[in-house]
């Protein structure tokens, strides 16, 4: 690992700070997904104009990498030092006191490390989880033998993050004062100085010094024992279905290089027991790996581990209600490494989190005996009063896990469904035959939060569906919610329907929700958790209209659909349902290049009054329609209703 510091005298020492923040922060080896955490010690005049010596530390929900003169909170060093005489503080306690020592009550809460930071004695302190150096202190190797290795630094064992390891470092405040770093064992590592510079570059330096010697004493590779294999697109829905018993999850697939060559090595196996690379992981990715040696026992594996969890949970924890028993983190032999959660992102930083720990199981495991902390103190760190309180803190949106498919997203009704949808947590599979579409996912992605795949479909083309179907279960593991929307709409009287036209509309409105259901149906059944088709039909479906036989018969089929996938669905906890909506304009693509108005026309009506032709007087809108379908998705609501149709439609004169 080399320096990467660039002078530049126009940097204050708070500028400085943010500087090596985010060179440690882009380091992966060293930081990951929030990780790690730094501080500076300087003079700031509070309300009063008073002149404090203060403490700004990494705020939670900050980031390394991105992190900005916001992302630091300021404590005062004077309430911080005068703990140093307190001989202990529950984790409560101690977030009481951070929170009273801040001198604006606004900014986020302190990191847990605050204590630490303020200990030791220098203007800059920096903290990383470091690869390399987890690599040494995941093993039975004496310390004499790591300060051998890394050169002047302090190591201490394994103490779980908090006041209490502030407190022990602190008795050795001289003896640290004479280090250019703390190493904590199964921890990472800390630098320090009254310059910004030597603090980072100390930093580095001590990771290159456990950088070489692995290089020098570990292969660093894993043995090739087992054959790549495939497994099915049925197997990852089902492996969804099985984790997903107690909240729905989606499902991340990594088929790198490197995942495929730990799921085809010899020591994989093992370091799935083997624990995470560093404790902090552990709520994320928990203790133990799940390691499917052959998919024809996933069942039994994945029940297994349950039970482990259940067994291990009631050994070591007290007070908190229990997590979801089921694995994060999935290795299957031959085939490549899954992850669980209820979002992609969830998803990505436990991927992460599990290659990074099989690196440094890998490395650890050829320099020495791979020793961990033990399950009472990870269950600890699992059920981190702490954390656990941000748990209960966070609103889990309502849909969060729910994996749904919308045709038409890209205007009208869909592109509203859609929008409705990721705001509540769903993860979008958004089609239409729109070349735009991609960009509207962009856009949707960073408005809401939530992620979403675009597939820019022609929905009269079969083979096309087809691809796209297969493809569900590799996107987010499976399926839970299919809307089926898009359509096509050309009024002509029946003497003026032509064949083409005809199977046009029945191409688009009847044959693909028949064959996206078709498919749909196959994957909700491997999964086991039940399903949701929702059918866009048409009020002229019970209120046939003239000059509309091509969309209302096509249309029809599609009701014909959903009325048969809810009598064959209904022992499986798959509901279909139809939603009725009327004259839907805004927005809406159907309408266009005069379809509308050619409509009023025939009524011998404005287009205003078109429009609003129903009981209410109201225009009907894509939102109405839109949380209906919310509403159909809510097992709350409509938990018990299938084979049902439900107008939104005004009211049909």
């Amino acid at each position: 690992m080399e320096s990467k510091w660039k002078d530049d005298e126009s940097r204050d020492d708070m500028a400085e700070r943010i500087y090596t923040s985010r060179l440690l922060g882009h380091e992966e080896d060293l930081v990951l997904h929030g990780g790690g955490n730094t501080s500076l010690k300087r003079n700031e005049k509070d309300h009063t104009g008073k002149t404090l010596t203060v403490l700004r530390v990494k705020g939670s929900g900050s980031d390394l990498s991105s992190i900005d003169e916001n992302g630091f909170t300021g404590l005062r060093m004077d309430d911080l030092l005068s703990a140093s005489s307190i001989s202990s503080m529950t984790d409560q306690e101690m977030m009481d006191f951070l929170n009273k020592s801040k001198i604006n009550p606004s900014e986020p809460s302190p990191s847990v490390e605050s204590f630490l930071h303020a200990f030791i004695p220098y203007r800059f302190v920096d903290h990383s989880h470091a690869d390399a150096i987890l690599s040494l202190t995941n093993t039975d190797m004496p310390e004499k033998k790591i300060r051998e290795i890394l050169g002047n630094v302090f190591v201490v064992p394994y103490i779980p993050p908090g006041f209490t390891l502030a407190r022990e470092l602190f008795k050795h405040i001289d003896d640290i004062k004479k280090c250019e770093g703390i190493v904590l064992s199964k921890h990472g590592l800390f630098t320090f100085s009254d310059s910004a510079r030597e603090s980072y570059e100390r930093h580095i330096n001590i990771v290159t010094r456990a950088e070489r010697y692995i290089k020098e004493n570990a292969s660093g590779d894993f043995t090739d024992q087992y054959e790549m294999k495939e497994v099915s697109a049925s197997f990852i829905a089902s492996l969804r279905g099985k984790l997903s018993r107690r909240i729905r999850k989606v499902l991340l697939v990594n088929r790198s290089k490197e995942a495929v060559k730990i799921a085809c090595s010899r020591e994989a196996q093992d370091f799935c027991r083997f624990g995470p690379a560093t404790p902090d992981m552990l709520i994320r990715t928990k203790y133990d790996f799940l390691y499917i040696d052959d998919h024809e026992n996933m069942n039994e594996l994945i029940e297994k581990y349950a039970r482990n969890y259940q067994n291990e949970f009631s050994s070591y924890v007290k007070d908190f209600p229990m997590h979801d028993p089921f694995p994060s983190v999935i290795v299957v032999r031959g085939f490549g490494i899954i992850t669980a959660a209820d979002s992609i992102k969830e998803c990505k930083i436990i991927m992460d989190q599990a290659i990074h720990s099989f690196r440094v199981d890998l490395v650890s495991n050829q320099l020495g005996k791979h020793e961990f902390i033990g399950k009472k103190d990870a269950y600890w760190m699992e059920y981190w009063p702490l954390e656990e309180a941000k748990l209960k803190k966070k609103v889990r949106k309502k849909f969060q896990g729910y994996i749904s498919l919308v045709t038409g997203a890209a205007s009208g009704i869909g592109l509203e469904t859609f929008r409705k949808m990721a705001e509540n947590g769903v993860s979008v599979i958004a089609c239409d035959i729109d070349p735009s579409l991609g960009e509207i996912c962009t856009k949707m992605e960073k408005e809401t939060g939530s992620p979403n795949r675009s597939f820019i479909t022609d929905l009269s083309d079969v083979r096309s569906v087809g691809n796209m179907m297969d493809q569900i279960p590799w996107i987010f593991g499976g399926i839970d919610v299919v809307f089926s929307n898009a359509g096509i709409l050309k009024s002509q009287f029946i003497e003026d329907v032509d064949v083409p036209t005809l199977d046009l509309h029945y191409s688009i409105n009847g044959r693909a929700p028949f064959l996206i259901t078709q498919k749909a149906m196959g994957i909700m059944k491997e999964q086991g958790i039940g399903g949701n088709l929702i059918f866009n039909i048409t009020k002229n479906l019970t209120h046939p209209g003239p000059g509309m036989l091509s969309y209302g018969s096509s249309k029809a089929f599609a009701a014909h659909v959903c009325h048969y996938a809810a009598k064959e669905g209904g022992r499986f906890g798959i509901r279909a349902n139809i939603i009725n909506p009327d004259k839907i304009f805004r927005n809406s693509k159907i309408w266009e290049n005069g379809v509308l108005e050619a409509r009023a026309k025939a009524k011998g009506q404005t287009v205003e009054e078109y429009k609003t032709q129903n009981l209410l007087h109201v225009e009907v809108l894509p939102s109405h329609v839109a949380n209906m379908v919310l509403a159909m998705m809510d097992d709350d609501i409509f938990g018990a209703t299938t084979d049902a149709m439900i107008p939104v439609d005004g009211g049909i004169l």
